[in-house]
């Protein structure tokens, strides 16, 4: 009896490792999506609870070079190489959705570090936590390792459109 009430206790806790196919949800309430893509797409879980009047989240899913040159005719746009396993990501995260009136004036594309390896070479990012502004035409026109929703907002150039 005590062998099997110890099987039944080690399966209930290791019962969410076993989930395969499923979401991951990391520290910041982000849904991971796998995507064969150049990127992993994220988005927030859907709730049932009446929404905030807040400023819309400057936060968007990385959807391939067209969508993201596209969004850069309209304003800045900057490229956020992500990890759910890096806590600096997951601080500037916390950091970006804590103040989204800040950075209303970019588009803040996230691109999964752990699938990206051709945005990587294209840009030269060689870690997570980097951020590359692009252009219209998708050519880097700024790049930096690092920083919360103040330093995304300062670094980012602004009039190049």
């Amino acid at each position: 009896m005590k062998m099997f009430t110890m099987s039944l206790l080690v399966l209930l806790i290791m019962f969410p490792a076993f989930g395969g196919g499923q979401n991951e949800t990391s520290d910041d309430g982000m849904m991971e999506k796998s995507e064969a893509s150049e990127g992993t797409m994220m988005e927030k879980p859907d709730t049932e609870e009446a929404p905030m009047m807040m400023a819309p989240s400057p936060v968007m899913d990385f959807k391939g070079m067209q969508d993201a040159m596209m969004l850069a005719k309209e304003k800045p746009t900057v490229l956020f190489f992500y990890a759910t396993w890096c806590p600096t990501c997951q601080a500037a995260m916390k950091s970006i959705e804590a103040a989204p009136e800040k950075l209303s004036g970019i588009n803040l594309l996230i691109v999964d570090y752990d699938n990206s390896d051709d945005l990587q070479k294209k840009y030269g990012v060689t870690y997570q936590h980097t951020f590359v502004q692009i252009n219209p035409s998708g050519k880097a026109i700024a790049k930096w390792n690092g920083g919360n929703a103040d330093e995304i907002l300062m670094k980012t150039e602004m009039s190049e459109m």
